[in-house]
């Protein structure tokens, strides 16, 4: 009997994560085999040929990915009833209203992972496995936040603040929290648009959150901020993109001061889709809290030297006096008070501090992989004060895929369902005593 028109049978969905195994296993896994097309149900007599070889891999099928600690965790575990741990994922999510309008992004996609009701679980799922207790995301679309995240998460036991992009975007930017674990003290979102200042045109947003853990030891003095943001995407616009910064890094630092010690903060924690490589002139800035940025072009400020290097475009320069006027931002990032600021011009400086999460100096690791490129443009940062220096403290972070991984890789696919990969790290905050 002709076998033609029998199916061959049809291998289960394969994702990262399987209900009888323990946290502990599911970070320790290997990837399995990767899928395989079903052979079509075509007779060949039709003059049909199928589209895809048989017993060849669908989509490419990367690793799972480990956490890997830091040699905080040995302090940790000896100390650990003075110490609030918590775990913080940041995402930028893709919109859907903006995959659609941007569809020639993603030729190399297949479609029926671009539908809607497919990333959307995906994306649930996605989260819901991280079991975090702070959830940063961006490019969240206000009708999919009013109608199926906040009422999925709700139900999982979080809280949310959000903000919508200005204009007649679709999107913005929302943090998630758990409310057993957490009390929200304050928060502030931020609008990038503002028709009083030249350079900040853009419908660009961001968030801030101040915690106070809701654990019997804590108290009123073990507040800590965190702030998620996702800034302008033009990578000739490097001039926005860091007044954008500077502004946020103001909000920040209003939210985030100690009320009876004004030069002085709670622990910080940004985070966000950046749109600037690594070690490029703005990420820098947040890292060593000083730029003298009328030394550089727009387009150098967000792009690293070995892009600049091939593609050497023209580009404006920096003004040379004030980005913001002072009178709104002062060049040291925060908001003028009464007190006299001189001002300093074609620099920026600020106090903040902060540690990345990944390392930087690795330039191979990959967190978005749009057409053919993969970079690193999501961060996480943390504050590290002199005064203060093991406050907050990194106990872990979750591993980045790199260049050669991502070879033959086109998100979102069955196993990521954004072109953005999702970052995850483990903190402990030093209660006071």
């Amino acid at each position: 009997m002709s076998n033609v028109n029998q199916r061959r049978p049809r291998l289960p969905y394969q994702n990262n994560y399987s209900p009888w195994q323990t946290p502990h296993e599911q970070q320790n896994l290997q990837s399995p085999l990767p899928l395989l097309v079903p052979a079509p149900n075509i007779p060949t007599a039709h003059g049909f040929t199928p589209r895809y070889p048989l017993n060849q891999p669908l989509e490419k099928h990367l690793p799972y990915r480990l956490w890997s600690n830091t040699t905080y965790q040995d302090v940790f575990h000896r100390d650990h009833h003075e110490h609030f741990k918590f775990h913080l994922v940041c995402y930028n999510i893709l919109s859907q209203n903006l995959l659609e309008n941007n569809s020639f992004l993603y030729q190399n996609c297949y479609k029926n992972n671009l539908k809607w009701y497919k990333r959307k679980n995906r994306l649930l799922r996605e989260l819901l496995r991280q079991d975090a207790d702070i959830l940063c995301l961006q490019e969240m679309q206000v009708d999919h936040y009013e109608t199926e995240f906040r009422p999925a998460l709700t139900q999982e036991g979080y809280d949310s603040i959000y903000i919508k992009r200005s204009g007649d975007k679709f999107d913005g930017c929302c943090l998630f929290y758990r409310r057993n674990r957490l009390k929200l003290v304050d928060s502030k979102a931020v609008s990038f648009y503002r028709s009083d200042v030249r350079i900040l045109n853009k419908d660009n947003c961001g968030l801030i959150a101040l915690f106070q853990p809701l654990t019997q030891n804590a108290s009123e003095h073990d507040l800590f901020c965190v702030a998620t943001t996702h800034l302008l995407f033009s990578p000739k616009r490097g001039d926005i993109k860091l007044a954008q910064v500077q502004y946020f890094l103001a909000e920040i630092d209003r939210l985030a001061s100690k009320p009876d010690e004004p030069n002085l903060h709670y622990p910080i924690i940004l985070c966000g889709d950046l749109n600037a490589q690594p070690l490029c002139p703005l990420i820098n800035f947040l890292l060593s809290g000083y730029l003298q940025y009328n030394s550089y072009t727009c387009k150098q400020i967000s792009e690293s030297m070995l892009a600049l290097t091939m593609n050497n475009s023209f580009s404006y320069p920096l003004p040379s006096q004030e980005l913001l006027p002072s009178s709104f931002v002062t060049s040291d990032c925060r908001f003028p008070s009464v007190e006299f600021h001189n001002p300093t011009f074609g620099v920026l400086t600020h106090n903040k501090q902060f540690v990345s999460v990944y390392d930087l100096n690795d330039l191979s690791s990959v967190t978005s992989g749009v057409t053919d490129e993969s970079k690193t443009v999501d961060y996480i940062f943390y504050s590290q004060q002199n005064n203060d220096p093991y406050r907050l403290n990194l106990l872990s972070r979750l591993n980045l895929y790199n260049q050669n991984q991502m070879v033959d890789v086109h998100i979102p696919n069955h196993q990521f369902p954004s072109d953005h990969f999702l970052l995850g790290a483990k903190f402990a905050l030093k209660l006071k005593q």
